[in-house]
């Protein structure tokens, strides 16, 4: 008996990465869909994939940064299922880089993006969710509890979501609406958005040495829109580190120093302007991280002895400070640099296909 059958279902950034693997677990579960991405292509593949596990799938392209297309996007998808039981809230996307490396306009758009998306789809989908008495499932990071060097935008962003969800989970108590509100924190899980990140450095991050299948995300995403709780941490590794973080900081900083170094070591360069301003053309779940399921210390063994292996090889990067980059910035006003990529032009912009 599947689980959520005939439960309607609104996916955000459902084209790549965990918002795919989403979409054939959520079909699997019976339930009818409806996609939210910025590419349509994408989402026509996306798609495909609910179909052939027998959901009922509706589309539709927009940029949920852009407030006005984001309030008719959910609307057309509302109506387009005749209401809403789970909105699962996912679209994200990252810009690499320090703090001063990263342009700020690919700062504000990594929040827009990731925090202001989320906020304007849930503002859009909270009525119908009313009605229904249904549930928020917001997919979260550990990084809303950990930050992240190198990815502060994004750290910034999650750890916004985490709180304005813990907000509204009180006001909807409080109005007694019905609406429940569960968070997913996964740890580094294999998707395109590390290889798709919009860089300040010009050079895309290096691939981290473990990560999860998004397909384990996924699954407790489905976990979350059945029985709803306050917040899942999805693997025993994202588990450990939260609980030594909460106990011994010190120790978490000055692993995580070395995965700044690490992720600096990278020599590929990277999209330009990337996937801050261009949708995914193609849906894609893996982004060629060494993926494994939760508890499969064989894999986690190997994963880990390669990254041994790449250390000792990069060992001068890691061993000393990392010097920043100063990308060349353009004057108010100006067109993009080479190293400091702007928006593209209409024609290409997030959200028309």
């Amino acid at each position: 008996m599947t689980r959520l059958q005939r439960k309607r279902i609104l996916i955000t950034g459902a084209s790549s990465g965990i918002g795919l693997a989403a979409v054939e677990r959520f079909a699997r579960e019976g339930a009818d869909l409806a996609l939210l991405a910025r590419g349509a292509a994408a989402l026509d593949e996306a798609a495909a994939v609910g179909r052939e596990h027998g959901a009922v799938v509706h589309t539709v392209a927009a940029d949920l940064a852009d407030r006005a297309a984001a309030e008719a996007a959910v609307a057309d998808a509302v109506a387009a299922l005749g209401g809403l039981d789970v909105l699962v809230s996912n679209a994200g996307a990252v810009a690499f880089g320090h703090f001063l490396e990263v342009p700020a306009e690919d700062f504000d758009r990594t929040v827009a993006v990731t925090f202001t998306g989320a906020v304007n789809a849930i503002r859009a989908a909270l009525p119908a969710l009313r009605a229904s008495r249904g549930v928020i499932v917001a997919t979260s990071s550990i990084m809303a509890k950990i930050p992240l060097p190198a990815f502060s935008s994004y750290t910034a962003a999650k750890h916004a979501l985490r709180g304005f969800l813990d907000a509204v989970r009180i006001e909807e108590r409080e109005q007694r609406s019905g609406v429940r509100v569960a968070l997913v924190a996964p740890g580094p899980t294999d998707t395109p958005i590390y290889a798709r990140a919009t860089s300040g450095t010009g050079l895309a991050p290096a691939i981290l040495p473990d990560a999860y299948h998004a397909d384990e995300v996924a699954e407790v995403l489905v976990e979350a829109a059945v029985n709803p709780r306050r917040e899942r941490i999805v693997g025993g590794e994202s588990r450990l580190v939260a609980t030594v973080d909460r106990h011994a900081r010190p120790v978490t900083e000055l692993v995580l120093l070395f995965v700044d170094r690490w992720f600096r070591t990278g020599t590929i360069p990277s999209e330009v302007p990337g996937a801050l301003w261009v949708p995914i053309e193609r849906a894609r779940v893996g982004g060629g991280m060494p993926g494994r399921a939760a508890g499969d210390l064989v894999s986690l063994g190997g994963n880990l002895a390669g990254a041994a292996k790449r250390a000792w090889r990069t060992a001068p990067g890691l061993l000393r400070p990392v010097p920043e980059t100063q990308p060349a910035r353009a004057p108010s006003g100006a067109g993009p640099t080479a190293a400091s990529p702007r928006r593209p032009s209409a024609a290409a912009a997030p959200g028309r296909g």
